[in-house]
């Protein structure tokens, strides 16, 4: 079903705002949600989804931390190591996303890819331990996207490994924490997007 431009136009500047609203109350999100949604969108364009998929995939991908907005923001600026239960707050962010976007009926179909970013191909993941297929496609494209840009540039947490050593630890992953396939698409694109994040 094609949007009306006035109405598209309309939604683009409400993910605009959350993505300002993430990025005021954790400096640097901003940025990383949107390479993330690049490689998402060029992954998903690999595994050939269509024009209406990728654009549900762009906006889970853009807004897959938005949950973080009801997180306490010292902890997404705290410096070195995190704590057991950091970690447990930071993984409230997954499912708090559906508080956030709960007024937003036309999000509908995105939540579950955001809700579902931190499972696991082998169930071991947050928040529901979702395994292999039962975890939505954008889901898994998002997980993937996200760890690299993670692993490749760091975090306020983490100091970062570059392109080469994301890309091991994602072929060490796959078919474990990762859906092997999304892998697999993700490497047929990794090597266009490493000038994003210099």
């Amino acid at each position: 079903m094609e949007v009306e431009p006035l109405l598209l136009a309309s939604q683009n500047d409400t993910i605009r705002s959350l993505v300002r609203a993430l990025d005021l109350h954790g400096p640097g999100e901003a940025d990383h949600a949107e390479r993330v949604a690049t490689y998402a969108v060029a992954t998903g364009e690999k595994m050939g989804l269509s024009e209406s998929d990728l654009l549900k995939l762009r906006r889970g991908a853009v807004l897959h931390d938005v949950g973080k907005i009801a997180i306490d923001s010292t902890l997404l600026c705290k410096l070195g190591e995190l704590t057991d239960d950091d970690f447990a707050a930071l993984r409230m962010h997954a499912a708090m996303c559906e508080t956030v976007l709960s007024d937003l009926p036309w999000l509908d179909d995105v939540v579950p890819m955001i809700r579902h970013h931190h499972e696991r191909w082998d169930g071991a993941g947050y928040p529901d331990g979702l395994k292999e297929e039962c975890i939505p496609l954008g889901a898994r494209i998002i997980g993937v996207a996200e760890t690299f840009d993670h692993l490749a540039f760091g975090s306020s947490y983490k100091e970062p490994l570059g392109s080469d050593l994301a890309t091991q630890v994602l072929m060490d992953e796959a078919g474990k924490q990762f859906d092997p396939e999304v892998v697999s698409a993700f490497l047929q694109i990794e090597p266009l997007i490493q000038p994003l994040g210099t």
